[in-house]
């Protein structure tokens, strides 16, 4: 199916997350702050190589680190069974959470976006970036996340994949990785 969007993403939907492991399932997390998501990565960095004979700037740059993406979220929406879903711990039946000793997850994040767009990131970890907003009348308390998005543990390439509107994530992958398999075996 061809892309016919305006290719325009905006507005988080919806948020997904299954974390490692194969008894896992994909949970849906609570609601996000109106900041939805914001990039959180850090640019390459490079050391630049002068040489005394060139006086005119350097003869080499050499990348030193390749950067990262990433982004961060506020999760608005404290019930226990959110917070157990993003970070586990306990939700209780009466509707208290008992955190874990470790705020950190790792496994598939899928966002979905009002423009029809979904994008996944393959192997995210999610950390807690500690509270966020404040506890006042103009704002509501936020457990702040942190996604960084790390080289796939599969042995494929791929770290994120962004899908157009109607094509269903789950479905593409299986494709695409399908067609990878096939690339690589007729490479062999």
């Amino acid at each position: 199916m061809a892309d016919t969007s305006n290719g325009l993403i905006y507005g988080i939907a919806e948020v997904k997350f299954k974390a490692s492991g194969s008894a896992s399932q994909e949970k849906t997390l609570g609601w996000l702050d109106e900041n939805g998501m914001q990039p959180a990565g850090n640019a390459p960095q490079f050391m630049d190589v002068y040489a005394a004979q060139v006086l005119d700037g350097p003869v080499e740059s050499i990348q030193t680190n390749p950067g990262s993406d990433a982004f961060t979220m506020n999760l608005i929406q404290l019930k226990a069974q959110n917070m157990a879903d993003v970070f586990g711990g306990k939700a209780e039946t009466d509707g208290s959470y008992t955190p874990p000793a470790s705020f950190l997850q790792t496994g598939v994040l899928t966002m979905k976006m009002h423009s029809g767009q979904s994008f996944r990131v393959f192997n995210a970890r999610l950390s807690r970036n500690g509270f966020q907003n404040g506890i006042n009348m103009q704002n509501v308390l936020a457990m702040g996340i942190r996604v960084d998005m790390l080289k796939p543990t599969d042995g494929k390439v791929r770290r994120w994949r962004m899908y157009p509107p109607g094509v269903d994530p789950d479905e593409s992958d299986t494709t695409a990785d399908a067609e990878q398999q096939n690339s690589e075996n007729n490479e062999s």
